[in-house]
């Protein structure tokens, strides 16, 4: 698959979080994100369990705000989103 069917998948799947209802969505978010967001804090210096925190803190956070995300270059990236929840 290409990096632009990617990108584009990934874009599709962002918007069906929007839908609380998909867990087959939310899971797969989680599959493809969860160790983005633990090595982020593990290389913040946190601990193993502290770093699981943070993860499960962050998915709460996208809960609230994924209908606030915008797909637009000039707002910057998902991941550059995400990782802002992330800190």
């Amino acid at each position: 698959m290409s990096e632009r069917n990617d990108d584009a998948t990934r874009m599709t799947l962002i918007e069906r979080l929007k839908r609380w209802d998909d867990s087959k969505s939310w899971q797969e978010f989680f599959n493809i994100y969860w160790r983005l967001i633990y090595t982020t804090a593990i290389r913040a210096g946190l601990t193993h369990s502290e770093a699981q925190d943070v993860v499960q803190d962050t998915l709460i956070s996208v809960t609230k705000n994924i209908g606030r995300f915008r797909a637009d270059p000039a707002f910057g990236s998902f991941k550059g989103w995400l990782l802002n929840l992330t800190c």
